[in-house]
């Protein structure tokens, strides 16, 4: 994890110390990879499976559903989405910093740095991204050529990355996004 500190003010105008945690770019990247070399279409057992597996990540079972976790990063929210329809899965889902409570100079600063050092590193592996603007935020995203895709999300307060499965793109594409 990089860590960077910020600087943030209490009612009593204290300076508190407060530590971010980002994960490192290669490893957001060497994350996708992993996602992209695996034969889709998988289930979302066989992805929960496979992320036990590989990233010692763990399942966490409410009211009767499972839910995917990354504790192994220790970032404030763990949980990672897996979206899918009809039993194959369409999309992963998952932080890559902290989520920062109180936006700040120096959060958004350190947010939008991890964010242009992970763009670096995917272009360097997958080519020239497609970036577009968002509200409040920014995305890049690749187009793999197995047909799956790789997003990374800049927002106010966290960043995010998303694996759309093939199925996941053409399911998007189908919908007309």
């Amino acid at each position: 994890m990089e860590d960077v500190l910020g600087f943030g003010s209490g009612k009593d105008k204290m300076t508190e110390l407060v530590m971010w945690k980002a994960m490192p770019p290669a490893e957001v990247c060497d994350l996708m990879d992993f996602w992209a070399a695996v034969a889709w279409p998988l289930t979302h057992e066989e992805v929960q499976r496979l992320a036990v597996e590989r990233f010692g990540w763990s399942i966490e079972v409410e009211d009767g559903t499972r839910y995917l976790m990354n504790h192994v990063s220790g970032f404030t929210i763990p949980d990672v989405s897996t979206i899918g329809s009809k039993g194959d899965l369409s999309y992963i889902t998952l932080r890559i910093s902290d989520v920062i409570r109180q936006i700040t100079p120096e959060s958004t600063e350190f947010l939008g740095d991890n964010f242009a050092l992970v763009v670096c590193e995917g272009r360097q592996r997958w080519g020239s991204p497609h970036i577009r603007k968002v509200q409040g935020g920014e995305s890049a995203s690749w187009n793999l050529p197995s047909g799956a895709r790789i997003t990374v999300n800049l927002n106010p307060k966290s960043l995010s990355a998303m694996f759309h499965t093939p199925q996941g793109v053409e399911l998007d594409r189908n919908s007309g996004y």
